[in-house]
């Protein structure tokens, strides 16, 4: 509780002094800002040189962010941890007339924390390659047609499947060739070829040569504000060591996602629908498993502050029979769950039932805040209980409920200038009946404060 006594009072002194900047003094605080964030400006586009063949910018951000977390294993007689993450990048964009372009971004991602889990490779990973590819596109106009190889990272839809996880100090990506065709503003067709690129911390980041991943992703936009996506996914680990349905069977992943995205918006109506079929083998067991978002918003743009209501509900398939020959749980893939299911990340599309609750509101139009109310449920009790990385955080017992239980997240986002922004929040686990029936069942606690400068 105390970790929401310390945002709610940042909240107050920030939002003040970002509504005395808006009000009560506009040619001093504003002028300030306004001035600042010109000279920034001025360095997001530092065009060293363009004679129309050939030009060079610069990129670059720098992002710490504070973590208190308590709790996070259910169990308050074990010591909580302050978290200090630093990641910076700089890139260099290189064009060569409008046909060829190289990019190269390097990242150092940087932990100061009292537990070793929190110095792992999932928060460290020091002076390293983030991105580096090469795209050519086609000089005809009558062939819109590029291609993209290298190093870089892949993003689609709402990234609920495969996203560049942007929130992690480390984030994701591939070794892979990418081929894109838009032959209009309302047609795009993605399809890829890759390898994830996990982190090796202390040496230079390699792909994983054992995993194949490949995409087909057709995005169309039938209407102005409605976008309609279909995707296949194919997923293929040669590491005979994948674990089956019994302990002693191991083999490869052979497995596919099939699925379709809806999004839009009429009028102050705003909604969203997203689901997916998997199918496969997984070491000699048939796959059967599936996932469903639906996501319905209202915005009513005539009250002051244009609160936005929201609700959703998100189904991860879970595996209720262990010795059937066929794999029912969900593989989420490669996602960017931060954004969906709490931030505490305690949850993913893997052997989950969720539903959401929130409300949006915008004071002005450098503050953004929003509350949200999770519940979660096990799909079924004969499965675990899968956490953002869909990594067990309890395993099932005998008899165990399926309510896992409630989160509610508090979030403030503040925009300082172009190029500075503020991020913070403050989240609180409420257990459920899983949690108290599979081991200690401590509430948790999550505050973080973010800024980021780009340029």
């Amino acid at each position: 509780m105390k970790y929401g006594i310390v945002f709610l009072v940042l909240l107050v002194t920030l939002t003040r002094s970002v509504f005395a900047a808006e009000v009560e003094s506009p040619s001093g605080v504003n002028a300030w800002l306004s001035t600042n964030d010109a000279q920034l400006d001025r360095l997001g586009t530092p065009l060293l040189f363009d004679d129309g063949n050939f030009s060079l910018t610069f990129s670059g951000e720098f992002r710490y962010r504070l973590e208190l977390r308590d709790n996070f294993n259910f169990n308050s007689s074990f010591e909580d941890d302050a978290v200090n993450l630093l990641r910076s990048r700089l890139g260099v964009d290189v064009k060569f007339k409008k046909h060829v372009r190289v990019f190269i971004q390097g990242q150092d991602s940087e932990s100061f924390a009292s537990q070793t889990v929190h110095r792992s490779s999932a928060f460290v990973n020091r002076l390293d390659l983030h991105q580096l590819f090469a795209e050519i596109s086609s000089p005809w106009d009558t062939l819109p047609l590029s291609v993209q190889v290298g190093r870089q990272e892949l993003s689609y839809g709402d990234q609920r499947f495969v996203g560049a996880f942007g929130w992690s100090n480390v984030a994701r990506v591939f070794d892979a060739v990418k081929l894109v065709y838009k032959p209009s503003k309302r047609i795009k067709f993605d399809t890829f070829f890759s390898q994830v690129v996990p982190v090796n911390k202390g040496q230079m980041d390699t792909a994983n040569h054992h995993e194949n991943f490949w995409g087909m992703y057709l995005e169309t936009k039938p209407t102005e504000n409605h976008t309609f996506d279909t995707f296949l996914f194919i997923r293929h680990d040669r590491n005979n060591e994948i674990k089956g349905e019994y302990s002693y069977q191991r083999g490869q992943l052979k497995e596919y996602t099939l699925g379709n995205h809806f999004k839009g918006k009429k009028s102050n109506l705003d909604y969203g629908i997203e689901w997916a079929w998997q199918f496969g083998s997984r070491a000699h067991n048939l796959i059967e498993a599936w996932a469903l978002h639906t996501e319905l918003g209202y915005t009513f743009d005539l009250i002051p502050w244009s609160p936005r209501m929201r609700t959703e509900f998100n189904h991860g398939s879970g595996d209720d029979h262990k010795s059937d020959g066929r794999y029912g749980n969900f593989d989420n893939l490669f996602p960017t769950n931060h954004l969906h299911y709490g931030y505490m990340d305690f949850a993913s599309l893997r052997n989950i039932n969720n539903l959401k609750f929130g409300l949006e509101v915008k004071p002005n139009e450098r503050v953004k805040l929003s509350a949200d109310y999770h519940l979660f449920f096990l799909d079924t009790n004969k499965s675990d209980w899968f956490n953002a990385g869909q990594t067990v955080i309890r395993s099932t017992t005998d008899g165990a409920g399926k309510s896992i239980g409630g989160e509610i997240d508090l979030t403030c986002h503040i925009k300082i200038s172009q190029h500075i922004k503020l991020l913070m929040g403050f989240s609180h686990f409420f257990t459920g009946d899983f949690i108290d029936d599979t081991g200690t069942n401590d509430d948790a606690n999550f505050f973080y404060v973010q800024p980021a400068v780009t340029f």
